[in-house]
């Protein structure tokens, strides 16, 4: 059964198998008119935020947003700085799911949790991330807003449900990095 494993591990990574057979790279692009992912494409760099959680306690941390596969997802990585080091805090998919006809983003921290999460455009400018459950049996506990306020910047609100309501744990500016 490894083996096996193993087998199918190589020929997924490789690309020979069923309808992928002989596609080119060029059919792998987005189309525009179809291009799901429009809405997460202002992510795309490196950001930085430096501001402070509702305890108080400072925030500083960076972003480092990309293409993923053959643009059909986006990857991203947060760096969060402790003191004078920096260390990743998350590693991130984004991409839009066919069966849930959604925007989604799965999230890895660092301490080996890994959560799904639904992204709504909700206005041209404006992202909900947690706000629709991605499984209805587990609704999200963190709800996040994700206001651009320009081409380089955009405003990061998060709520945090304590289980009787939701609480605001931080709101501050991310800005591109030039």
């Amino acid at each position: 059964m490894k083996r096996l494993g193993m087998l199918l591990t190589s020929v997924a990574v490789l690309g020979i198998s069923g309808p992928f057979a002989g596609r080119s790279l060029a059919d792998d692009k987005p189309a525009s008119a179809e291009n799901k992912l429009a809405p997460l494409e202002p992510f795309l760099g490196e950001w930085e935020v430096h501001g402070r959680w509702a305890s108080g306690d400072e925030l500083h941390a960076r972003n480092v947003i990309e293409w993923g596969i053959g643009k059909k997802f986006i990857t991203a990585k947060t760096f969060v700085k402790d003191g004078a080091r920096e260390y990743q805090r998350y590693d991130a998919v984004m991409g839009w799911n066919p069966k849930k006809k959604s925007l989604f983003q799965t999230s890895y921290t660092y301490a080996g949790d890994i959560n799904d999460t639904i992204i709504e455009p909700v206005e041209k400018d404006t992202l909900h991330i947690g706000w629709k459950a991605f499984d209805p049996s587990e609704p999200s506990k963190v709800r996040q807003i994700i206001k651009f306020t320009g081409k380089d910047s955009y405003v990061w609100t998060v709520f945090l449900n304590d289980g009787t309501e939701w609480k605001k744990l931080i709101e501050a500016n991310w800005t591109r990095k030039k």
